[in-house]
């Protein structure tokens, strides 16, 4: 499987975004919460990534972790891709207040898919 996250697979639709806060679920796996709502989409899904500055005061902190999100998720991503042709919006939003390393995010994440998994079922 192609391994890429285009630009056509990021989420960045502001209406996108606040519908999906209003009206989408959540799945919480320390330190990761996973937002999502299904929608109706020509990919299987628009992802998005999120840190708080209220626990990363400085921009260099919080691009790391967003960067460590978007390679774990790239790596990972057919975790998340649908057989049944369902597609979803989803937000990964790192609540920890430490700074992580790759494991810790490679771990979360894939409790995070196993969690979703379960409750979709």
């Amino acid at each position: 499987m192609n391994e890429k996250l285009p630009t056509i697979l990021k989420l960045k639709s502001q209406k996108q975004i606040a519908t999906l806060f209003a009206e989408g679920k959540s799945i919480k796996a320390y330190p990761l919460l996973l937002a999502y709502m299904p929608c109706v989409l020509e990919v299987p899904y628009k992802v998005g990534f999120s840190v708080s500055k209220r626990n990363f005061k400085t921009a260099v902190d919080r691009n790391r972790v967003k960067r460590l999100l978007r390679e774990n998720f790239r790596k990972n991503k057919v975790l998340f891709t649908e057989e049944s042709g369902d597609s979803y919006v989803l937000m990964f939003i790192f609540i920890g207040k430490e700074l992580p390393d790759y494991q810790l995010v490679n771990k979360a994440l894939k409790k995070v898919a196993k969690k979703w998994q379960e409750k979709k079922e």
